[in-house]
């Protein structure tokens, strides 16, 4: 009769202790059928002690698996909650810091051009000042130039008024001159 424990010859897969067991048993029915078909009382006996040892000795390995297996499932269904948990979390915290970078960004983003546009309008209000300013002093010169243009066309032109009433009159008085005196 073959024991789990006997060494395998090369070249067979090992069955594992279920697989063991299944066999020892399968063997030990072997033994029981020879008992039962003409051995001896005593084998039959012996037969029968064996396979009662193997059955318990079969239903203990089986109940040890089944609560190894339940055992590394509990484990296991724990350790994949836990990095679920770890995961979802980590997910959420990079999910409110980007967001809070987000919204800084957005009001640097503003504050930055809500103070560029302050400037440009304080630019160019100051330079529209400056343009009246300089507008109002360039209009002043233009018409303080054509005043004096002005007067100085007049007195020219008064001037020359007189001067040619003078010419005329000198001219008919010699004209006058040289009809009465002919």
């Amino acid at each position: 009769m073959a024991s789990p424990q006997d060494p395998k010859p090369t070249g067979e897969q090992n069955p594992g202790i279920i697989g063991n067991v299944m066999q020892t048993v399968t063997d030990t029915f072997g033994g029981a059928k020879d008992a039962v078909m003409g051995k001896s009382p005593e084998a039959k006996d012996t037969t029968m002690a064996k396979m009662g040892e193997y059955k318990d000795y079969a239903a203990e390995k089986t109940k040890k698996t089944a609560d190894a297996t339940t055992q590394k499932a509990i484990e296991t269904k724990d350790f994949t909650v836990d990095k679920a948990i770890e995961g979802k979390d980590c997910t959420v915290e990079k999910a409110v810091g980007t967001k809070d970078f987000t919204v800084e960004k957005a009001m640097g983003a503003k504050d930055f051009t809500v103070e560029k546009t302050v400037g440009a309008k304080d630019f160019t209000v100051e330079k529209a000042v400056g343009a009246k300013g300089f507008t109002v002093k360039k209009a002043m010169g233009a018409k303080d130039f054509t005043v004096m243009k002005a007067v100085g066309a007049k007195d020219f032109i008064v001037e020359k008024a007189v001067g040619a009433k003078d010419f005329t009159v000198k001219k008919a008085t010699e004209g006058k001159d040289a009809v009465v005196g002919k």
